[in-house]
């Protein structure tokens, strides 16, 4: 793979933004790690290394998190062993670390509740907040039935909310976004050829001499190895053709 990691970030709208909260992060480690490999070397010994991956998109990519040894996070980065990445994180994917040390992540269930006239949340533990959510489940089943309370789900975690939904005896299930994005076309590939695409799609654009994207957001989506691809099908020279009503991304490399 030709494209350097500086090609790889600039082909993407995000780029600016995504460094902007990895810089920031990353300077926890050490304000002369950037500039001073040798620093930077001596200070990962002192680190652990441990996998994970990336759920900011469905394209998750596996990564190696670097933690100190009060155990947080200093730093994320690819795993090369990863078709899905190469060893590249997006600019999402090493901005969480400051995704992770931000004030207002949420690391506790919080209530609806009134200070002083006013609306605000209060901290709650995981068993108030369940028994709380259980019984109003109970309260809208036992009044208007189960079904009556829907789901409109979206990403990994709605099969397990469908699962509960099921349980629960609740059949009113959709996913909209779904239906709005790549469901007619896996519906389309079911029906004719007996399988889904899948997503990450199987493409081979890295080696095309001329890529057509219509209606397509590469390097706005930053699905990883596709941006890659598509970086180092412009390196060869491969000409690029976008159909899209505004100037887009992928529309600046055609």
């Amino acid at each position: 793979m030709g494209t350097s990691r500086r090609s790889f970030i600039k082909i993407s709208a995000l780029g600016t933004g995504g460094l902007a909260l990895s810089a920031s992060a990353f300077g926890s480690i050490g304000t002369n790690l950037l500039t001073d490999k040798n620093a930077f070397v001596n200070s990962l010994k002192k680190l652990k290394l441990s996998p994970t991956y990336c759920e900011v998109c469905f394209w998750k990519c596996a990564a190696w998190a670097y933690t100190d040894e009060n155990n947080k996070i200093q730093k994320i980065i690819g795993n090369e062993s990863d078709p899905h990445c190469n060893g590249r994180l997006c600019p999402r994917g090493t901005g969480g670390v400051g995704m992770y040390a931000d004030n207002d992540r949420l690391k506790t269930p919080l209530i609806r509740t009134k200070t002083d006239g006013k609306d605000t949340f209060r901290e709650a533990t995981w068993e108030e907040a369940l028994t709380l959510i259980a019984s109003k489940m109970k309260e809208v089943k036992d009044t208007y039935g189960a079904e009556s309370m829907a789901l409109l789900k979206h990403g990994s975690p709605g099969s397990h909310l469908e699962h509960l939904f099921k349980a629960y005896g609740s059949d009113t299930i959709a996913e909209p976004a779904y239906a709005q994005c790549r469901g007619p076309r896996e519906t389309g590939f079911g029906l004719t050829f007996g399988s889904w695409i899948g997503s990450p799609e199987p493409t081979d654009i890295r080696d095309t001499k001329c890529l057509v994207l219509i209606g397509s957001h590469i390097g706005e989506n930053m699905h990883n190895s596709q941006v890659q691809e598509m970086s180092d099908a412009i390196d060869n020279d491969a000409t690029i053709i976008t159909v899209d009503p505004r100037f887009s991304t992928a529309a600046s490399k055609s």
